[in-house]
């Protein structure tokens, strides 16, 4: 018996071949590496040469096969190729924001949760900025500016910038920091499943509004009037209108309860400002609730010292409002808001959709009182109230 690699041949009959001349048809029998027979077929030996021309045919073949081979080949390295030319990319985020932030864009929650994602600032990503003032028209000029820098992610700061960066470009992720709700303002199909090019961290919530009044209430107890100011400006459209209209239903819900009557002004422009405070003064309003717009958030610091000026204690979701003079703030915790914001880009960059990551939507909400305010007003804060507080600014 001959035994070759996987094959078994065994000595076969003795036959005659058409022509009439003998010759000895050798059976091989197929096995497998553990010894199973898998098959069992004749052939001659020894095997006749091969022809010439079979020899080409074959050895075409087998550069055929080589070439394949070779194509697979680098297809399957082509991803690999490709991840590290990623891997050594610095990848340009455009932040578009009201005001310069003065902390510097490799400190702080955000720059930490990309950190711990991977994501390290200077070696694969960096972060362009861009303030618009008080004048929102300018969003579209910074954001072409922003593009011909080659940014890969917009970073919008507020639904009415996301809007505007949304009429530059529908292609370009927009990632929101702090959104009111992107699917009633048309920005988003659904929270699971964006579908556009807009997703990111919604922080407005209009039912804590009425959470607003009852702690004016618990800081005046013999709070009995209230005005609401209520933002409009330029860039306000119908879904802006829309969510306003349901904060004023919530906190009007939440007034009559405590029996508290409210007095809505609206204001558009910063001229508008003064007329507004002195017609909370004429009604008796007794506190101001500083409902949070685009407009508004810009101008926070100008209403909160308008308001001292005009000795009404304020409140407003406004995160930063109780650190800019107000007397107090309750909104969104803008730690908890930057690490979910850091975890929408950090799917985009590893290649998702902004249209397939999931909205997020900030749980935690922090309470700030300023108490060099409260001085100033002549109020002195309820102890209950105090122990509640997150951050008391002294």
């Amino acid at each position: 018996m001959v035994a070759t690699s996987g094959w078994h041949v065994t000595a076969g009959r003795t036959s005659h071949t058409q022509s009439g001349r003998l010759t000895r048809v050798w059976k091989t029998r197929n096995r497998s590496p553990r010894g199973r027979r898998v098959g069992v077929s004749s052939t001659r030996w020894p095997p006749r040469p091969v022809p010439p021309r079979l020899a080409v045919m074959r050895g075409a073949l087998v550069d055929r096969r080589a070439f394949i081979g070779t194509i697979a080949g680098s297809l399957l390295v082509a991803p690999l190729a490709v991840e590290a030319q990623q891997a050594g990319k610095v990848y340009r985020l455009g932040s578009i924001v009201a005001e310069m932030p003065t902390t510097p864009p490799d400190q702080g929650p955000f720059s930490d949760r990309m950190r711990e994602l991977g994501w390290v600032y200077g070696q694969n990503y960096v972060v362009e900025r861009r303030a618009y003032g008080d004048q929102l028209e300018r969003i579209p000029d910074l954001a072409a500016e922003l593009m011909r820098s080659g940014v890969d992610i917009f970073l919008a700061s507020g639904t009415t910038i996301a809007r505007r960066l949304q009429q530059v470009t529908r292609t370009i992720p927009i990632v929101t920091f702090d959104a009111g709700d992107l699917v009633q303002g048309e920005l988003a199909a659904s929270v699971a499943r964006p579908g556009g090019n807009v997703t990111g961290v919604q922080s407005l919530m209009p039912e804590m509004v009425g959470k607003h009044i009852a702690l004016l209430r618990e800081a005046i107890p013999v709070l009995s009037r209230s005005g609401v100011l209520r933002g409009g400006g330029p860039g306000t459209n119908e879904a802006d209108l829309r969510s306003a209209t349901r904060m004023i239903r919530n906190v009007e819900t939440t007034a009559n309860a405590l029996g508290i009557r409210l007095q809505i002004v609206e204001v558009s422009r910063v001229e508008t400002f003064n007329a507004a405070f002195s017609e909370f003064r004429a009604g008796r309003a007794q506190a101001i609730l500083v409902l949070r717009t685009a407009f508004l958030f810009t101008h926070q610091k100008t209403v909160a010292d308008l308001a001292l000026k005009h000795r009404l204690p304020a409140i407003s979701d406004i995160p930063a409002f109780a650190t800019n003079g107000g007397l107090m703030s309750y909104g969104y915790d803008r730690r908890e808001a930057s690490r979910l914001f850091a975890e929408s880009i950090d799917q985009i960059l590893r290649g998702a959709q902004a249209g397939e990551v999931p909205i997020r939507q900030v749980t935690t909400f922090q309470l700030s009182i300023n108490l060099k305010t409260a001085k100033a007003l002549g109020l002195t804060i309820p102890p209950s109230l105090l122990q509640r507080a997150d951050q008391v600014i002294e």
